[in-house]
């Protein structure tokens, strides 16, 4: 009988950063597992990413699925700013993502938020509708919905906290998706859990956020 392995859909916390030595939660969770990882974490990625990953390399094929969004979804931006996907990429979105960020440098000057109004960079209704149709694409999937970590930029915290809720509420209401929460853990030891820049996980961070994860999977069979 083929076993079928695990796949990790997500952002920065999930690919890891240059020059990171330690172990990604995702890689601990299989090696514990024991079965095989793809890792398709991409840097600033949202669940606008997650659908086109979700094409390329389809839940289904897994067993596990684990699925770690909300730190660039839930980012404050102005409204009607204009996005440019991570994946799949190509020399052309390399030179739009170059005009986006000088734009959004602009913006800031020009306080065009203030003239504009604020708006999350995936707004909350459309980070769910994507959710959900990745997870229900693949029902016989261990779907493991992975809240997104505590950052010490402190006013990013309300709105990851709020796109928390909704994925753990989400997870509720479908038969194949649990919810794994570490951020009360991460946020009481920030000192060892997250580095200098206040968004990305030291090697601590990545193993508390690896041990809920694991822990959603031994109570779900246990179940």
């Amino acid at each position: 009988m083929v076993v079928k392995g695990c796949i990790a859909y997500g952002d920065c916390n999930t690919e890891g950063i240059a020059g990171f030595t330690g172990q990604l939660w995702p890689d601990r969770v299989a090696h514990i597992l024991g079965l095989p990882l793809v890792n398709c974490g991409h840097t600033m990625s949202t669940t606008r990413e997650l659908r086109r990953y979700a094409r390329a390399f389809p839940p289904s094929d897994y067993r596990f699925a684990f699925i770690q969004y909300g730190l660039v979804d839930s980012w404050l931006t102005f409204r009607g700013a204009p996005y440019v996907l991570y994946y799949p990429d190509n020399p052309l979105r390399k030179l739009a993502r170059k005009w986006v960020k000088t734009l959004k440098k602009r913006a800031r000057r020009w306080h065009l938020q203030d003239r504009l109004g604020a708006v999350e960079q995936v707004p909350l209704e459309e980070y769910l509708s994507h959710l959900r149709a990745v997870i229900t694409s693949a029902p016989a999937t261990q779907f493991v919905l992975v809240g997104t970590a505590p950052n010490l930029d402190e006013p990013r915290n309300p709105r990851i906290q709020r796109y928390n809720r909704a994925l753990a509420e989400l997870a509720e209401r479908l038969d194949n998706a649990v919810y794994a929460d570490a951020y009360a853990a991460l946020w009481v030891g920030r000192e060892r859990t997250l580095m200098n820049d206040g968004t990305h996980l030291t090697d601590e961070g990545h193993r508390i956020l690896a041990d809920a994860v694991l822990d959603v999977i031994r109570r779900r069979v246990a179940a």
